[in-house]
């Protein structure tokens, strides 16, 4: 793997591993904790261990990967898959109860588990493929990482735990223990639809009120930008800023060079005045074929100001040389800048666009993915509003990351609310099929939730490096959100649009 971004590389390594290695113990107890055999909890990490070590040994393909990927991909992998292996458990032991059987019993759970594995899989897959389609290179790598992750968890959900419990079945029995998660049944006693009709208002309130917060934040666009020091802010208070671009020309042509100094010398904010170039005064500055100018200015490193004096540094270059080079801190940081702009509308459309179609076909219903897209993604501008209310400043990359990655892995539960609400509504009134839904898929929302916000602050917490920080904050923030939305505000949406829902759903089956 190779180095991040102004970090040593083997530092990177040591600490990315213990957060790795600290997210993962916690998940861990958690699994054994709040699943009711033991057995059962170790056959689930078994599966998810054997996807993670088939995920980072097929990484390979990419030649190397950033200490980011390397950082961020088994940790987030382990805990966006869990929830796959707790309905397929769930469903097993719902099986067994009715099909004594072991063999008919494990293949009756595949059959009712794969429509919401496949479909909670492949919106997961869409979120993280559409990073794929940035520019810049840490986002493309590690939404094809963590997507080739969850596809590696998939197929293991799918084909080795079936096979693990089968051998297994005598320790599973022997094993089986209180599962310790308290129960919040208690929150589906206020479904009914005059809390919904306030909810419904409730929501559309914070998608407009996250909307615009999230619409206005400032960005910083460095990968590992760092605050000064207060040392270094009484400096700057009293000598300036000390910016340099250093500009490369071709020589050989006094005329122009003279000319592009003149023009350098009458911007704003310069703090040392360009003379012509001498050899012999300036050893070093002057090659064969180029001339090599530092420009400092009175401008800090990510600002309006520095992005376009860039801009307009390279016009005045462009007007008289046909080839130029500008480079500099700020001038890395402005290329990139650019770079990820671009990316970002790119990257949102593709992943609502995918996952607006999986769920779809999953459900056979056009008004189903406007409804779960609309909660879990007003989840996500209120966790991107966040740093506008605290007046901070957020990391652009990361805001792109977050966008496509808490779309992909939170939009599961949404899912998998829907599901159970589907089939509890073809026996059941809208009112009772939510409350029955709630108690069937509570326990693996919450605990697929508490698995992801373990893995986003862990990297908050162990890692010291801006970027990744923030990540973990954005990760386990969002992803607080998003389950307090699906669980608290879809079940009253579903039983107040539910004859929208069947007017707009392909055959639905319903009481």
């Amino acid at each position: 793997n190779n180095g991040g971004v102004g970090l040593e590389t083997r530092s990177v390594v040591e600490v990315a591993s213990t957060a790795v290695i600290f997210a993962i113990i916690i998940i861990v107890l958690i699994i054994v904790l709040f699943t009711d055999s033991f057995m059962s909890a170790l056959l689930m990490l078994i599966t998810l261990g054997v996807a993670i070590c088939l995920n980072l040994g097929t990484n390979i393909i990419f030649g190397d990967i950033s200490n980011i990927t390397l950082m961020a991909s088994a940790v987030i992998q382990l805990a966006v898959s869990i929830d796959y292996t707790l309905i397929f458990m769930k469903n097993f032991n719902h099986a067994r109860n009715t099909t004594p059987d072991i063999n008919k019993a494990i293949i009756k759970a595949n059959v009712r588990s794969s429509k919401t594995i496949v479909a909670s899989a492949l919106t997961t897959i869409a979120g993280f493929l559409a990073l794929g389609v940035m520019n810049y290179r840490i986002g493309s790598e590690l939404g094809f990482v963590l997507a080739k992750g969850v596809l590696f968890s998939l197929l293991s959900v799918g084909i080795l735990l079936p096979l693990l419990v089968k051998v297994s079945i005598k320790a599973i029995n022997k094993t089986k223990h209180k599962a310790l998660l308290p129960s919040v049944n208690f929150l589906s006693k206020v479904i009914q639809r005059k809390v919904a009709i306030v909810l419904l208002f409730v929501l559309i309130g914070l998608a407009v009120v996250g909307f615009y917060g999230q619409s206005n934040n400032k960005f910083i666009y460095s990968d590992n930008h760092t605050e000064y020091t207060k040392l270094e802010k009484e400096i700057t208070k009293s000598f300036g800023e000390f910016n340099e671009f250093v500009l490369i020309i071709p020589k050989g042509d006094t005329l122009k060079e003279q000319a592009l100094i003149n023009d350098i010398n009458q911007l704003d904010f310069l703090k040392n005045r360009l003379v012509p170039s001498v050899e012999e005064q300036v050893p070093g500055l002057a090659s064969n074929k180029y001339l090599l100018y530092n420009i400092t200015f009175n401008l800090p490193r990510e600002s309006e100001k520095t992005f376009t004096m860039v801009e307009t540094v390279r016009e005045i270059a462009a007007k008289y040389y046909d080839e130029a080079y500008l480079t500099g801190e700020s001038v890395i940081i402005n290329d990139i800048k650019q770079v990820v702009e671009e990316d970002y509308l790119f990257v949102i459309l593709i992943s609502l666009l995918a996952i607006f179609l999986i769920i779809l076909f999953t459900f056979k219903s056009i008004s189903l993915p406007i409804i779960l897209l609309l909660v879990i993604q007003t989840a996500i501008w209120i966790n991107m509003s966040i740093p506008y209310l605290q007046g901070t400043k957020l990391s652009f990359l990361g805001y792109i990351l977050i966008s496509s990655i808490q779309l992909g892995a939170t939009i599961d539960y949404a899912i998998i609310y829907t599901e159970h609400y589907e089939k509890e509504r073809q026996n059941f009134d809208p009112k009772t099929a939510a409350k029955k839904a709630f108690t069937a898929s509570s326990q693996s929302i919450i605990i697929s939730m508490i698995a992801l916000i373990i893995a986003g602050f862990s990297l908050t917490i162990m890692i010291d490096m801006n970027l990744v920080k923030e990540l973990g904050i954005l990760i386990g923030r969002g992803t607080l959100i998003s389950g307090i939305l699906t669980l608290i505000f879809l079940p009253q949406i579903l039983v107040l649009l539910d004859k929208i829902i069947s007017k707009t759903t392909h055959k639905r089956k319903i009481l």
